[in-house]
């Protein structure tokens, strides 16, 4: 009591009291002003129904249920944080099965017919693929020439007629002439057959200029042809000068080529193609004979008439032997 005492006179000297009276009633004041505030609150009711009540329009919608959905599961507990083994068991049913009977775009169906030019003779080396835009009948009207379309093969295709089954001879008679066979493929899979094929035929077709029929070379065991610039042959044939810039391509009996358009993408297959059977003809008379080894497609002479192919030179027809001579092998003054 003392102490208070002290405590009370000496704010009055110092004229303090005044500031521990309202420190007095502030402490007293506010719990009670707290209290009043807290009363004069309203809360929130739920509807007694448990309905879902909207608290704001402008927010996200918040629904409170009344009563919790309760769910029983059934089977036993399993920790989450334990890895879980696969439960699935595997399918007694077998998975349905596909089988690929497509080919590789149009190379099935040229690759089948070119195996048969040559009925069954080692197919091309080189390239093979869809045909151009050449057509099935395309080579009827190389000046002459009769052009025998065959059906699409199949896939074991039955092999083509080789025609003459003995070489022809290494030379002529006087009322001889000889008489090529040609098969090539077509655009659709088949096979045009070309019987005989006449001197400077074009090929595949006047439309798609890319070969010309020279004739037979001396000797009766190959036929020549003029390569048109742009077209590119892989296979067994011979080229002159060589096998990247041919110009005159040597092809024996049974040999299958295969002809192709360089493109600036790279080169785009057309056909393939292989001399079926090199063989003669008789005309009864001398002159017959001499008429007949004169006879070309106007088609191919024109072509050729303004073509630049510097190997052309090398090779000349003779009518009088009814053959192309090879001028390389010539030797001057009969050494």
């Amino acid at each position: 009591m003392n102490t208070l005492k002290g405590i009370v006179t000496d704010l009055r000297q110092r004229r303090l009291w005044p500031v521990a009276l309202a420190l007095v009633l502030a402490l007293v004041a506010v719990p009670v002003l707290l209290h009043k505030s807290a009363s004069s609150t309203p809360v929130a009711q739920l509807p007694a129904t448990g309905a879902p009540a909207s608290l704001s329009t402008s927010g996200p919608a918040v629904t409170v249920e009344g009563t919790p959905n309760q769910t029983h599961l059934k089977g036993k507990g399993r920790d989450p944080f334990t890895p879980q083994g696969s439960t699935a068991k595997p399918s007694t049913g077998s998975a349905p099965t596909t089988s690929s009977t497509s080919t590789a775009g149009s190379t099935g169906s040229a690759g089948s017919a070119a195996g048969s030019l040559a009925g069954g003779s080692t197919g091309s080396t080189g390239s093979t693929g869809s045909t151009g835009s050449t057509g099935a009948g395309g080579g009827a009207g190389n000046g002459g020439s009769t052009v025998t379309p065959l059906p699409p093969t199949s896939p074991e295709p039955t092999p083509l007629p080789t025609g003459h089954s003995h070489p022809a001879p290494a030379g002529l008679q006087a009322d001889e002439t000889y008489r090529v066979t040609l098969a090539i493929t077509t655009p659709t899979g088949g096979l045009n057959r070309i019987d005989p094929v006449k001197r400077l035929t074009v090929l595949p077709s006047k439309s798609e200029p890319l070969l010309v029929e020279l004739g037979v070379l001396k000797g009766g065991d190959r036929v020549l042809f003029a390569v048109q610039p742009g077209t590119v042959v892989h296979g067994p044939g011979k080229c002159t000068p060589g096998a990247i810039d041919c110009e005159v391509l040597s092809l024996g009996a049974n040999q299958v080529e295969s002809v192709s358009v360089q493109t600036p993408t790279g080169e785009s297959p057309v056909a393939q193609f292989a001399v079926t059977a090199i063989g003669t003809d008789e005309h009864g008379s001398r002159s017959a004979a001499d008429k007949a080894r004169r006879q070309v497609s106007e088609a191919g002479s024109q072509l050729l008439s303004k073509s630049t192919l510097k190997a052309l030179s090398l090779f000349e027809y003779d009518p009088s032997i009814g053959a192309v001579l090879d001028l390389r092998n010539l030797t001057v003054g009969g050494n």
